[in-house]
């Protein structure tokens, strides 16, 4: 990502194909710069509903559903409900929880522990500086794990807590990266690898032996896959970081490399992988069993 092409071995099961870290690096922080890009989320200001919205906020969520808004993307397919409790965890600085927010959930709440400190953005909208054994349990009706599970060594206990936190009939969404036809195709250079950040690296199987094990059934995948699974490992393939090593830390403009018909070819393919179920991210939605 920012060019220091360290090396790290990954294990590969032979059994349910997952990938593994060998080793998770003593300087594990190094890889995390202040310039990492989940460090420097826009958050927006909160904007709550004048009263007469609020009273049909239920409505205008169905409305919402049919537009292209992408913090609803993983929330649309089960019908979340606008009064429904939904917990973020590993959310960072709350982006997404202040989007949801700004959409009419007023329920909604973060926790990092690795954050500085809390943070209160107004109108009971806070992310929490706490452990998952910490909060409530039987609490919430949707608990997102976004592109974060990969991230944790742990990931089994993880999975336990956020079981313990949820409602009988809640669901945990995770979002992960997964092996699929880009692993193939690039090997050591598949940009959603992200060594040494990325812990595990999981096959359907796999997830599903994790979920399992953790005391969840996954009801509902959708593979979600774009085109960055070919342009970054394309970057990456010709030895050229996501990151500009400058002073500003910007990403790499993609179009000196590529013409506007390859990216869009890319996210073609990336779409066609997606209906095989083969595509290099997929949302998973876990239910207690």
């Amino acid at each position: 990502m920012f060019g220091l092409r360290d090396e790290f071995r990954y294990q590969e099961c032979s059994s349910c194909g997952c990938l593994q870290i060998a080793d998770i690096p003593k300087n594990i922080t190094k890889y995390y710069p202040p310039y990492y890009y989940s460090f420097t989320h826009i958050i927006p200001p909160l904007k709550i509903l004048p009263f007469f919205k609020r009273l049909f906020k239920g409505f205008r969520l169905k409305k919402k559903y049919k537009q292209d808004k992408y913090a609803l993307k993983n929330l649309k397919p089960i019908h979340t409900g606008i009064n429904d409790r939904i917990l973020d965890v590993g959310c960072g600085k709350g982006q997404l929880i202040c989007e949801l927010f700004n959409l009419g959930f007023e329920n909604v709440e973060g926790v990092d522990k690795f954050l500085p400190s809390e943070i209160d953005y107004g109108y009971g909208v806070k992310v929490m500086k706490k452990d998952l054994s910490e909060l409530q349990q039987d609490a919430y009706d949707i608990i997102l794990m976004n592109h974060v599970l990969e991230h944790m060594d742990q990931q089994k206990e993880e999975l336990v807590q956020c079981r313990a936190l949820l409602k009988e009939d809640g669901c945990l969404i995770v979002r992960i990266p997964v092996i699929g036809d880009a692993w193939d195709r690039y090997q050591g250079n598949w940009v959603q690898l992200d060594a040494p950040r990325h812990f595990f690296l999981h096959t359907v199987k796999s997830m599903n032996i994790l979920a399992e094990d953790s005391g969840f059934e996954i009801k509902k995948t959708i593979f979600d896959s774009t085109g960055f699974q070919f342009w970054g490992s394309e970057l990456y393939r010709r030895d050229i970081p996501l990151f500009v090593d400058d002073e500003h830390h910007g990403m790499y403009p993609v179009n000196k490399v590529f013409s506007s018909s390859e990216l869009q070819d890319f996210e073609k393919e990336a779409e066609q992988l997606n209906l095989k179920g083969r595509g290099d991210s997929a949302a998973f939605y876990l239910y207690k069993k």
